[in-house]
This record gives structure tokens, C-alpha cells and sequence, in this order.
């Protein structure tokens, strides 16, 4: 009875690290896609309007993000026109078990 108990515990505690681990991974996918779509359709706006919509993004993937750590550069590519090259980097703490945190650290850039 106490060896069912135990291991019905430990399991959940397994099963709920698994869902926050994949919830900030899963958010961190669709940031990506979403980051690299505003990277291509970019066009003639400013970096600062880029970074704005960057920001944005975060703000909706649920992504901690900091206007300091977003880096645009500006690419022009024969036949493709203008974009945007974008440079993200954060760190997401994660509560996996009760009493341990974890960090884990994103960076990504387009191309």
C-alpha cells in the first residue's frame, strides 16, 4: 500500500515536471516561428518598429524577454529584398518539483 502511494507520487511529480518543461518548450517553438515570420516580412520598417513587434511576440508566447537582449541587424538579399536579421537570448526559470528551480537558457537567431 505505502509502495503504490510512493510511486503514484512519484509519478506525478514526474508527470508535472514534464508538462511545465514542455509548456515553456512548446511556447519557445512558436516564439521561434513567429520571430523568424517577422524576419522575412520585415521589409522597410525600422529596427525599432522590429524590435517593438519582437516585443510583442514575447509579450503573447508568454516569453521574458528584454528589449536588451534583441539584436536586429538589417539584410538585403538579390532578388528577396529587404529583411530583418534577429538575434534573441533569454532564460526561463522553471519550477519542476517542489523546492527546485531550474533555468533554461534560449538563444536564437535568423538567418
Amino acid at each position: 500500500m505505502i509502495k503504490r502511494l510512493i510511486s503514484l507520487v512519484i509519478f506525478l511529480l514526474l508527470v508535472n515536471a514534464g508538462v511545465r518543461i514542455g509548456v515553456v518548450f512548446f511556447h519557445d517553438q512558436q516564439f521561434k516561428d513567429a520571430v523568424r515570420e517577422l524576419a522575412l516580412f520585415s521589409g522597410t520598417k525600422t529596427e525599432e518598429v522590429v524590435r517593438q513587434q519582437v516585443m510583442q511576440l514575447a509579450q503573447q508566447y508568454q516569453i521574458p524577454l528584454d528589449a536588451d537582449y534583441v539584436e536586429i541587424t538589417r539584410k538585403s538579399i538579390p532578388g528577396m529584398g529587404d529583411h530583418s536579421a534577429i538575434k534573441v537570448s533569454y532564460a526561463v526559470l522553471v519550477n519542476v518539483a517542489p523546492g527546485y528551480t531550474h533555468r533554461f537558457e534560449f538563444e536564437y537567431a535568423t538567418q
